[in-house]
């Protein structure tokens, strides 16, 4: 016996080093194998999700025209949706990547966003592009609840799928960034009437990776440098975001300090001091929705918004603020005109 289990590892890895295993995609696994294999992740994904605790009204904040449009152009090539079947060739993928629609209601919300999030080894399910962005991680999470039941028409007038397959840049950006914020998702920005000088550098942290955002992240990593000037140039030039200094409102006098002069006590600077329009290398704010400035606020009080040097002093600039100032920032701020 001894003898026995002392070859067996010489014998497996002989066989392997013969070549006699089938590692090709063709003709499956075997039924035990596809069942342990099948088990295996299940078990792991259920685990992984313990820990995880789903964000209160998620549902209730779908996001569906940014993970729509994300799900066009990064998903449904694999999984189809319900304007397409999957192509042949995924479907001749091992394992063959799933119809959402069909697989969906088998998991509970956590799970969904473990696999979202860090994907699925030996499937060709990759993990989430933007590290640390458990925001867009949850949004995918309600919107693929949604498309259980959602119709061909409704999809393609959320995902674009015509603009997102045309190659075309301008209209890619529009299809989440439409000019007033009537049209946008909460969590996209209006990005016309910024200056050249700040989109021109967003997109490039983007493409860089220096900037998290699973959403954008995948959709500058195709732009060349001269795509995102030609970019950058044609949304400055548009109206949009008012470069004028936000009017003031009387009865909050917490929130116009926070704006006006900051909170010295706390090293809270003012708002206004970079927000202002003087600078061209920071974003105007005014006219924003006020679920985008929450999370953008967050996502600098937790170092998550970038490396670059004005990322970095933001961080510095909101991390003493408390959960009831980044709401009257945002209020107030939201709150402000946006066509000039």
């Amino acid at each position: 016996m001894a003898a026995a289990a002392a070859l067996a590892p010489v014998a497996g890895l002989l066989i392997a080093w013969l070549g006699i295993i089938h590692v090709g995609a063709t003709g499956g696994h075997w039924a035990v194998t596809e069942w342990f294999l099948h088990w295996t992740m299940r078990s792991s994904v259920r685990t992984a999700a313990l820990g995880i605790k789903k964000p209160s009204g998620f549902e209730s904040a779908k996001h569906l025209k940014v993970t729509a449009v994300h799900f066009q152009m990064s998903c449904a090539e694999c999984h189809g949706s319900p304007d397409r079947r999957r192509s042949p060739e995924m479907l001749a993928m091992l394992p063959p990547p799933p119809d959402l629609r069909d697989t969906v209601g088998n998991w509970k919300d956590e799970e969904l966003f473990v696999i979202v999030r860090d994907g699925l080894r030996y499937t060709g399910m990759p993990a989430w592009p933007g590290a640390g962005r458990d925001d867009e991680v949850w949004a995918m999470v309600a919107f693929l609840k949604e498309l259980q039941t959602m119709s061909p028409a409704r999809y393609k007038e959320l995902s674009g799928a015509k603009d997102t397959e045309s190659g075309d840049t301008l209209s890619g950006c529009l299809a989440c960034h439409e000019q007033g914020i009537e049209g946008n998702d909460p969590i996209a920005p209006v990005i016309a009437g910024q200056s050249n000088a700040y989109l021109a550098e967003a997109l490039r942290a983007y493409r860089k990776g220096s900037r998290e955002s699973g959403f954008m992240e995948v959709v500058v990593s195709r732009l060349k440098d001269a795509d995102i000037d030609a970019t950058a140039g044609h949304f400055a030039r548009k109206d949009g975001l008012l470069s004028a200094t936000p009017r003031a409102r009387s009865g909050d006098e917490r929130t116009l300090s926070l704006v006006q002069t900051g909170d010295p006590v706390k090293k809270i600077a003012a708002c206004q001091a970079c927000h202002d329009g003087r600078n061209p290398l920071y974003p105007l704010l005014s006219g924003q929705s006020r679920t985008f400035l929450i999370e953008q606020i967050l996502l600098f009080k937790q170092d998550l918004r970038g490396d670059s040097p004005t990322a970095r002093l933001m961080s510095r600039a909101v991390r003493h603020l408390t959960v009831e100032d980044v709401a009257r920032l945002a209020d107030y701020y939201a709150s402000q005109p946006l066509a000039r």
